[in-house]
């Protein structure tokens, strides 16, 4: 009407004040043209509001200001949102990814140490100290760790001997099979036969027989201390063979390092060798290891198996800073999780795997990156015994990030924890201490930067035990362990053979307390 109206009025005065067609025409396409443009605006409002296009504007987002004009971009908007792009996918690279890269780097940590063969084990004889750095390791069992390599090897046996605690996982740091009683060997030990992916050949008999999805895999074990000492459990891995089972009738020969007191980083990198070590897994294992929408990701950033992982300087200097930024949110994520999920008690700051959660991490299929990344940040091993509930067997750990009050624990500062009586745990316990940079065993310059019952702690006259933290040695040193100022730290309580009054918490753990 508003066009009609307009258009009737200026057409009537032009007539009047020409009376002539000549101008009347002009007059009338303007008319049109304005009743077109009022009707459109009435007919399809969407097209200016309702879907948010961009038109021309501004858009003000924490990452910057872009400006578009008729819905183009204008200047370097285009650069800096396609590079943005980029930057995202890179970060979403790191989180998802940690596992594989966890994995990898253990392996080369390994290798460059002089284990890298599989027959090459290396036992860390008297006991993991803080000169190895790996993830949250225990100072209380005899490790021993070997990489296998079934593109060279083929099938592969590993003799395990009894009285084990151990698992294989894959290039990707996912379960393969357990050894020890909650494995197939139920504890005897015994020959576990390894399959490459896609083997059709014949499988022999009397093998503890496991296909593995990709070419690399580590093989890992504790073994337990006998009145103190670590003699038995190191004869036994040094009954370990591992030899491919083309060579089974003349295996070559083992060799036994010892990794105690040996500087030895397993760690993966928070920078751009994070890429270079996935470029390597990615080139090493079959294409379909990785899911299509993990290889997208990755393509994205020029990661692609066959391909050389060569980007330039602009886009090393955006990887290197978004590999940081995925750092900083898994360290978020793990030291300052707002999920419920991740306390054991819920009055209390201890933490577990996160409830609802089994070894695989995944929930009705799907992925669940927050829930694995908050154990995978700073642990290592991924086996079901490690997190299901059995009872009197196998292992059981918490951890705490903060004291009772909420605060980060600070090596500055005094604490002590309150261990009530009856500990649940039928072989052993052990509190071990961790640097919060590095996710490994605290440097403080002890021995072990751990107290457990192999120590011979003071007990309380009722049956506790307070276990002191501090950078300052206390007059009875028993119970202490020494932290540093200038990093933070945190400890694991395990529980080895592990009672039901852990499972139904009819036995708690105190809380860390601040000392004022």
């Amino acid at each position: 009407m508003l066009g009609q109206k307009l258009c009737g009025e200026t057409a009537s005065t032009a007539f009047v004040m020409a009376r002539s067609t000549i101008l009347i025409r002009p007059v009338l396409s303007v008319c049109i043209f304005i009743f077109t443009s009022v009707f459109s605006l009435l007919a399809y409002p969407q097209q200016v509001g309702s879907h948010g296009w961009l038109n021309t504007e501004t858009l003000k987002t924490r990452s910057g200001d872009f400006e578009f004009r008729n819905g183009y971009p204008v200047g370097d908007t285009a650069e800096r949102l396609l590079d943005l792009a980029t930057f995202n996918r890179a970060v979403e690279v790191y989180l998802t990814q940690i596992m594989p890269v966890s994995e990898i780097a253990t392996r080369e940590g390994l290798r460059a140490f002089g284990s890298d063969k599989p027959n090459k084990l290396v036992i860390w004889e008297n006991l993991m100290d803080a000169q190895t750095v790996l993830l949250t390791a225990n100072t209380e069992t005899v490790y021993a760790i070997s990489h296998l390599d079934l593109k060279s090897d083929g099938p592969t046996v590993i003799e395990a001997p009894p009285h084990m605690l151990g698992f294989i996982q894959d290039g990707l740091q996912r379960y393969v099979a357990d050894i020890g009683p909650l494995g197939a060997d139920k504890g005897n030990g015994g020959r576990f036969l390894i399959l490459p992916p896609g083997y059709s050949g014949d499988i022999p008999k009397d093998y503890f027989v496991a296909r593995s999805p990709t070419y690399s895999l580590t093989f890992a074990v504790r073994g337990f201390q006998v009145e103190g000492k670590t003699d038995q459990a190191v004869g036994l891995m040094k009954q370990i063979r591992i030899y491919p089972l083309a060579q089974a009738s003349s295996p070559p020969p083992m060799e036994f390092m010892n990794g105690s007191r040996q500087s030895i980083d397993t760690l993966f990198p928070d920078n751009f060798h994070f890429y270079e070590l996935l470029t390597m897994l990615v080139n090493e294992e079959p294409l379909d290891v990785f899911g299509p929408l993990d290889r997208s990701q990755m393509q994205a950033i020029g990661i692609e198996k066959g391909k050389p992982f060569n980007p330039d300087e602009k886009t090393k200097a955006l990887l290197s800073e978004a590999v940081r930024l995925g750092a900083a949110m898994a360290r978020a994520n793990t030291y300052a999780s707002e999920s419920p999920d991740v306390f054991y008690y819920p009055d209390r700051k201890w933490q577990q795997t996160p409830i609802g959660m089994s070894y695989t991490f995944t929930r009705e299929g799907a992925p669940q990156i927050d829930a694995r990344n908050n154990v995978y940040y700073m642990a290592a091993g991924n086996s079901p015994s490690m997190m299901e509930k059995h009872v009197g067997e196998g292992s059981q750990y918490l951890w705490t990030y903060r004291d009772e009050e909420g605060n980060f624990l600070d090596g500055a500062k005094n604490y002590k924890l309150h261990i009530l009586p009856n500990i649940p745990a039928n072989n052993f316990w052990s509190v071990v201490v961790y640097d919060a940079l590095s996710r490994s065993e605290l440097q403080n310059g002890q021995s072990f930067p751990s107290v457990s019952q192999y120590t011979n702690p003071r007990v309380n006259t009722d049956g506790s035990i307070d276990i002191v933290f501090g950078p300052d040695e206390p007059a009875d040193k028993s119970n202490w362990i020494k932290t540093v100022p200038g990093k933070g730290w945190f400890p694991i309580f395990r529980f080895y053979g592990p009672s039901s009054a852990f499972f139904d918490k009819t036995w708690k753990l105190e809380d860390i307390a601040a000392v004022k």
